[in-house]
């Protein structure tokens, strides 16, 4: 026996939104904007957003033209009684009826609301519809809730707040309090909470179990998600635990002894922990690299002093400048460092000396009358006008 819709088509459905949805909203466009100015800066993020972008656009195409080719769409001539509700209950709403369509695909029980090119689409799937039997108000439900989406904006502002999406926890927080607003909707289009919680229950154990479900056992285990790690991956999650939202919409089911403070405590604890690892690592990684850094350094300039080192950085390169005038003199000199380096390594057993301020060799230049040898010095500059020594032909 159908079970009749409580609210007629005139009643205006209302509610208000889950209340931190629109706080959640404002720090995710924050974090977009700022996310954004980064991607724009840096010039080389900005390619890749705008790939990724791509990649998504290309694929929202591909589905919306599966979609209007092989999904049915809702109209007065075709399913007429399931058009007239979902009209009646934009209606409702107020705001504009979408397009709609009814698609089958492969058993799955869901329903969605998309957008794309500025038009509103929401698509029913034929299996959940039919899991709803004759039970209008959970069919209700489900259309009231996709059409939420639509009407609280859930879909503008797309491209802007993408970034903000994909922040940990804040745009898994986003989402979920979007789907709060969204059953509230639903739970004023089904017209009571017993058929607006058929609906969720159907999504959680199928069409043949689902309208047995011992609702007030399944609100129960919201106790077995009530832990650091468990409420730590729901707020990773994009949509709330069923169990949870069905207590929402039917709180009579609950039996009062679940708090959800001892989840929370426990995972913000975990986070926290998290947090102190990272930030002592990092703080070990630095020092390790600095005092790598100075054992580099120690190696290179054995701890002397600037003037020391000065010192050294003269008299090698009084030793590289006679080994170039002995080798090559002044009329045809080496055209690079390579070429001195070569023939000390082949008519000596010497080390082949380098700059003591960076310990790498010497900066040398072929001059068109001569030859030039530097050091960077203390400055780290090159060429440095800190010690050099340039030979050219009278």
């Amino acid at each position: 026996m159908a079970v009749l819709n409580a609210h007629p088509a005139s009643r205006r459905i209302r509610p208000d939104r889950w209340p931190t949805e629109m706080p959640l909203f404002v720090a995710v466009v924050v974090s977009s904007i700022l996310i954004w100015l980064f991607l724009v800066i840096s010039v080389v993020g900005l390619i890749y957003a705008a790939l990724i972008g791509l990649f998504f656009f290309v694929s929202h195409l591909v589905f919306v033209s599966h979609l209007r080719g092989s999904g049915v769409r809702l109209g007065p001539d075709q399913f007429p009684e399931l058009h007239r509700r979902i009209v009646d209950l934009a209606t409702s709403m107020e705001m504009e009826p979408p397009d709609a369509y009814l698609l089958q695909a492969d058993g799955a029980l869901n329903a969605l609301a998309t957008r794309f090119l500025g038009r509103d689409i929401v698509v029913l799937y034929s299996d959940l519809l039919a899991a709803c039997g004759d039970n209008e108000g959970a069919r209700d439900m489900i259309i009231a809730h996709e059409l939420a989406h639509l009407r609280c904006g859930h879909l503008r502002w797309h491209w802007l707040t993408l970034p903000g999406a994909f922040v940990p926890f804040l745009g898994s927080a986003l989402s979920r309090a979007r789907e709060y607003t969204c059953d509230r909707f639903g739970l004023e289009g089904a017209g009571d909470p017993a058929t607006a919680t058929l609906g969720l229950a159907i999504l959680s154990a199928g069409p043949r179990f689902g309208p047995a479900i011992n609702l007030r056992a399944f609100v129960n285990q919201r106790s077995d998600v009530n832990t650091g790690m468990m409420t730590l991956g729901e707020w990773l999650s994009s949509h709330p635990p069923l169990a949870k939202r069905i207590a929402i919409l039917h709180p009579s089911l609950a039996d009062g002894r679940f708090h959800p403070g001892k989840g929370r405590a426990l995972a913000g604890g975990i986070v926290a922990a998290a947090l102190v690892v990272v930030a002592v690592g990092t703080v070990a990684a630095v020092r390790i690299g600095s005092g790598l850094m100075s054992v580099v350094s120690g190696t290179t300039n054995g701890g002397a002093t600037p003037d020391q080192l000065r010192a050294q950085a003269e008299a090698d390169i009084s030793r590289l400048s006679a080994f170039v005038e002995q080798q090559w003199g002044l009329e045809s000199p080496p055209s690079t460092i390579d070429e001195v380096f070569a023939r000390w390594r082949t008519v000596t057993n010497e080390v082949f000396p380098i700059d003591p301020f960076d310990g790498y060799p010497y900066g040398y230049t072929s001059l068109s009358n001569g030859y030039r040898f530097w050091s960077l010095g203390p400055d780290a500059t090159s060429p440095s006008d800190d010690v050099v020594l340039e030979t050219t032909r009278p």
